[in-house]
């Protein structure tokens, strides 16, 4: 695997990780129509978007536990 591509998918992973655990936080404390929540739930939808677009471009290989779990708070903030 090229060391670029498990870089960027790597941090990807980090960074999904992290977001999601910030959602499940803003969640839990203030509730999923709160400002708070919906914030990082944008910032989950660009880096969402961001990847996609990425992905398009490189083979990534994101996890797909953390792919499902950041997808899951999509469908909590519909």
């Amino acid at each position: 695997m090229d060391t670029v591509v498990a870089d960027h998918s790597d941090r990807y992973n980090e960074v999904l990780t992290q977001i999601s655990v910030n959602l499940n936080n803003a969640l839990t404390t203030f509730g999923p129509s709160s400002k708070q929540y919906l914030t990082v739930l944008d910032i989950l939808k660009d880096c969402l978007r961001t990847i996609e677009s990425d992905r398009k471009q490189r083979s990534l290989a994101l996890d797909p536990d953390t792919l499902s779990l950041a997808m899951g708070f999509l469908a909590i903030g519909k």
